[in-house]
Order: C-alpha cells, then structure tokens, then sequence
C-alpha cells in the first residue's frame, strides 16, 4: 500500500495498513533544529507530497504544502511594514513566526465599492510545479494543496476588531466581502481541480479561541456557514477531498462541519473533549489532530508525549479510518519529544485497535 492510497483509505474509512502520517510545522523549525530535524523526517516519512519550493521558502504554510507563488502574507523585513498582494500590511517581529497583518485595505466601508482583489491566477506556476511533483513521484504519495482562507483574510483587509463589530451590526458589506473572499479562492480551487491530479484541498481560517469560537455560532451558521458549503462543494465536484485547518476551541460548530461536507478536519483537539468527540462524531470525518503543543510536547516527558499521541488515536481512530496523524513540530519543543511524537504517531496502527 502506497501513501496515497493509505492516505485515501483513512480519510474514507477503508481500513489503511497503518495510520498515514503529516509533517507540519512553523517557519523556524529547520534553523532551530537544522539537520536533526531533517533526519528524523527521513526516518519518519510524510505520506503526503510537498512542494520543494514552499518547503525552503515558507514551512509556515503547511509544511510546505503545494500553493500559488505569490505573497499572501507580506514578507519579513525587520521593523519594515511590508504589503501583500492584497494591499494588506503585514509586520514580522521575527521570520521564525508568521506575521501579523497591521494596516488594512478597508478599515474605511468607503473603499469597499472601488476595491478589487488580485488576479486570482497570480502565481499560477505553483499548480504546474505540483503538477511535475506529482509526475515525478508517480503519484505514490497524497497530493494536499492550499485552498487558501475565508475568515482570515477578511478579517486582514477590514481587521479584526472591526470585522466582528461589523458582524455584530449584521452590515450588508460583511457579505460582500464575503463573497468577494469566496469567489476569487473558487477560481483558484477550479484551477487546481483542472490538474485532475489534486487529491485534497486545504482550506485555513482559525475559528476558535482559547475556551470558544471567535463569533457567535449562531452568527457563524448564517454568514459561513454557506460560504464553506459552496467551496466544499465545488471541491468535492472536482473529484478531491476537503480539508479544513481550524485551530482553538471549535466544539460548538463540530456538527456544522460534519454538516457541510468536510472530510478531514485539524483541530486544536485538546482543547475540547477528545473522547467525546470521538463518540459523537467517529467515523463521520476524518480527524487530524493537532496534539497539545501548548503543555504536553513542549514540557512533557517523551513518555508523556507517546501517550498523548496514543491517546488521541484511541480517542477518534476507531473506525477503519477516520484519523490522520499530524506531526507538528514547534520551536519549544525538545528534540527527544519531537523523536518521541513522530515514533510514536508512525506507529499507530488501526489493526491494534477494536473497530466500533
């Protein structure tokens, strides 16, 4: 059984031979821990294919996942306020970490009419340079590209702040923007899905704070819920699967995501209840966990952290499927307990397990 087909069968509760695994990780990690790192990652090998480009250019997009080459989040230069394609404003503090946007497009509703958003097909190359990787490695590993962002990059053109006072007031421009976010990410995914080579698309918009979700659910459910409903289903009319990166608590929209369609989501799983989620939602979409980067793999002993891992697995893997392990590696985390987690989620197996 090759990645791509193990990849597949987790996602689709088919019963892979083991549980297929995902490097992640930010920007800094390979300056931290340099040839180690890279060592254990041989070792420790990715079922999905990454793109060679992002991985030395910007390891915070996904560990190097296939994208368009263009600048979505400004660039670091030191102290320097730097643009996006967007004409978002974007301050690093440092280039290990991404940075934050500060100045936006239209702070100001006046500019909204007159605002137009970048060519969607600017750095189109990067769908043909997915397209070579895949030739090259014959397709034996899952293909997982960038989707892009929803939320986040509405709230980097109007800010933050001002976006969920906005959404507050129910203000008909919310929605216009909206729809402007969601047109211009469909021609990327229609692109992308004309390769007919895509196995999955990842969609990244971080919904949840530390203990809730940024928004009301209820407000949540009537402006987003039908925008992710439209970009799953055009994904899945390609032919590929639909990803979801969505840090923090999520509890409260977990059905909504099951709902719409979504085949694989990342969550910040520790933050909520892992077994309950399991029993609730097992064997309805495809988990890949973020382990607990805040507590157990940055301060935990290497045993701590293989049962964490196994934990988790235990918690939403009982289902022929249904769990994908997600290799994160952070800048706190010590070099034995980034060993420990990618041994320990390499190991798991479906076939150790009673299948509910």
């Amino acid at each position: 059984m090759d990645s791509r087909e193990r990849y597949v069968r987790a996602l689709t509760f088919q019963g892979p031979d083991r549980v297929p695994l995902m490097h992640g990780g930010l920007a800094g990690i390979f300056r931290v821990y340099g040839q180690p790192l890279a060592q254990l990652f041989d070792r420790y090998p990715s079922d999905v294919l990454y793109s060679p480009v992002a991985q030395g250019e910007n390891v915070a997009r996904g560990m190097g996942l296939f994208a368009f080459r263009e600048k979505s989040r400004g660039y670091w230069t030191e102290g320097q306020v730097t643009y996006d394609d967007w004409g978002c404003g974007w301050l690093y503090l440092t280039s290990d970490y991404m940075g934050q946007a500060v100045e936006y497009p239209l702070a100001n509703w006046a500019a909204l009419d007159s605002y137009r958003p970048p060519d969607p097909m600017k750095g189109v190359e990067g769908v043909q340079q997915m397209e070579e990787a895949v030739r090259k490695d014959g397709h034996r590993h899952f293909a997982y590209v960038d989707g892009g962002e929803v939320w986040q990059r509405m709230f980097f053109l109007r800010g933050y702040e001002d976006l969920l006072v906005d959404l507050l007031e129910d203000r008909p421009e919310v929605y216009a923007l909206r729809d402007i976010v969601v047109e211009w990410e469909l021609r990327r995914i229609e692109r992308w899905l004309e390769t007919k080579v895509v196995d999955a698309i990842l969609i990244r918009d971080d919904w949840g704070s530390q203990t809730q979700l940024m928004v009301r659910p209820a407000i949540w459910r009537k402006v987003f819920k039908p925008a992710y409903k439209r970009i799953v289903d055009a994904i899945h009319s390609g032919g590929a699967f639909a990803g979801l990166h969505t840090d923090g608590y999520t509890w409260e929209i977990m059905p909504d995501l099951v709902e719409i369609g979504w085949d694989e989501v990342n969550p910040q799983v520790h933050l909520m209840d892992a077994e309950e989620l399991g029993r609730r939602y097992g064997g309805k979409i495809c988990f890949r966990p973020t382990l607990d980067h805040q507590h157990v793999l940055p301060y935990g002993t290497p045993e701590e952290v293989r049962a964490h891992a196994e934990r988790m697995f235990n918690a939403l893997g009982h289902f022929k499927g249904g769990f994908v392990a997600s290799a994160s590696v952070h800048l706190d985390m010590p070099m034995a307990n980034v060993e420990a987690m990618l041994d320990s989620l390499s190991g798991l197996s479906y076939a150790d397990q009673g299948v509910r």
